[in-house]
């Protein structure tokens, strides 16, 4: 008897765990309930997934900052371009892209980076142009070649250099020192300009100057200089301190228009009508 009225305790109590609802109908509810529940916070993960996923997104937008006075968007649309069609967000290497950037001659740092979603952002320092270099190149201040579009050049008062190819920097160091020079007062109203230097194979110079009187300077008073390839300084020094006298001993209607310093003991003045 003990025994069968354990039994129906056991039963009545496993019967009340199952049956945790009224009935079948609460039961089925329920579960349909729980099942709409976890398809719709499925539904929402895939979604939300699917629009996250750098791996979907194509890089379209592009930001150009830093220095930039020659490169246009253009220009780096062109250089992406040439790596193939434009890749995702996680895709796209940006070393790939900052190598090409680099191709263009003037570039002289660059930096890329991504921005979420689909922005890219390029940063450049561009070769700053101090000086013409065989009429065809560009220099900077620290003697590096480099070339810019013809038609992106603004400035054509930047002194001319010419000379060998891998003579650059050994013209530049020697067109400062006679650039120095220049700056020191003839007198005190006069000055001179040095808008062209040029050193041949055998490193024989020829400079062009333009005297300038009380910062006033004229296009058509240029003055051709033979310093030849010895003493350099010494010589351009030299017609410095002349330059007053000959100048002044000009008949009038008459300019200089060459000098030649190469001769040991004196100068050599080429001279010239003024056209009217």
């Amino acid at each position: 008897m003990k025994k069968t009225r354990q039994a129906a305790q056991r039963k009545e109590s496993h019967k009340k765990v199952i049956f945790v609802f009224a009935n079948r109908e609460q039961l089925v509810g329920f579960v349909f309930f729980i099942i709409v529940l976890l398809f719709g916070f499925w539904t929402v993960l895939t979604v939300t997934r699917w629009v996250d996923n750098p791996e979907r997104v194509i890089l379209s937008q592009l930001t150009l900052t830093g220095d930039h006075a020659f490169t246009t968007e253009d220009d780096i649309r062109r250089a992406i371009l040439g790596l193939g069609l434009p890749n995702t967000y996680i895709a796209q290497d940006v070393d790939d892209i900052q190598q090409e950037i680099m191709r263009l001659p003037w570039i002289k740092q660059v930096s890329v980076r991504k921005q979420w979603p689909d922005r890219l952002i390029v940063h450049l320092v561009e070769y700053k142009p101090c000086y013409f270099w065989n009429e065809v190149f560009l220099l900077d201040e620290d003697g590096v070649l480099f070339s810019v579009p013809k038609d992106r050049l603004n400035n054509d008062l930047i002194p001319r250099l010419s000379g060998p190819i891998g003579k650059e920097k050994l013209v530049l160091a020697t067109f400062r020192r006679l650039d120095e020079i220049s700056k020191e007062s003839v007198n005190r109203s006069l000055t001179l300009s040095i808008l062209d230097a040029s050193a041949d194979d055998r490193n024989a110079w020829t400079l062009i100057v333009r005297p300038c009187v009380n910062g006033f300077c004229v296009d058509d008073q240029n003055i051709e200089l033979k310093l030849g390839r010895e003493k350099m300084v010494e010589r351009y020094r030299r017609f410095i301190h002349f330059l007053s006298d000959i100048q002044a001993g000009l008949p009038d209607g008459e300019r200089v228009v060459a000098v030649d310093l190469r001769y040991e003991n004196g100068i050599s003045v080429k001279k010239q009508k003024i056209e009217k």
